[in-house]
């Protein structure tokens, strides 16, 4: 298909010129130039690398003491940007064991020190990014919120 001027294209005699490129943006070009002496072509691919960008669902999660927790990394990049690694974190610190390179981080039997901040990390060549999510405790031994609220008001 022909590329056109355009508001982001421009043909600039054997240039094409792209503003403001992006994924949609990627894909094989061909050029082609002709003369009294014959044809000759040539392909280029682009491919326009996204940053990293990165979310942990849920953002906000609260458990009961002995419950189970699953947050799940979620990594949106050009599928063609290369491999990317996963590191989960709670409170600054990595985590250990298994399973902590997956996408997705289960706790199974949660107890008061499992609450805190998640974090999951990813590389991908240079590139690094993050995101956050928190786990509360939920249950026994814990305040409601009516009651958090009237403990305000007494104390206020």
């Amino acid at each position: 298909m022909p590329v056109m001027s355009g508001p982001r294209t421009r043909l600039l005699g054997p240039v094409l010129a792209i503003e403001a490129v992006t994924q949609s943006d990627s894909g094989v070009y061909q050029c082609i130039a002709s003369n009294v002496g014959g044809e000759t072509s040539a392909e280029l691919r682009l491919i326009v690398m996204a940053p990293l960008n990165v979310e942990v669902l849920p953002s906000l999660l609260s458990v009961h003491l002995g419950g189970n927790a699953e947050f799940t990394c979620i990594v949106s990049t050009h599928s063609q940007a290369g491999q990317h690694f996963i590191t989960w974190f709670k409170d600054g610190r990595q985590l250990p064991g298994a399973g902590r390179q997956s996408e997705t981080l289960t706790l199974n039997g949660i107890n008061r020190e499992d609450r805190g901040m998640y974090q999951c990390v990813v590389r991908r060549g240079d590139d690094t990014s993050q995101a956050s999510a928190e786990l509360q405790l939920g249950g026994l031994g814990y305040l409601s919120t009516s009651k958090q609220f009237t403990i305000d008001l007494i104390l206020k």
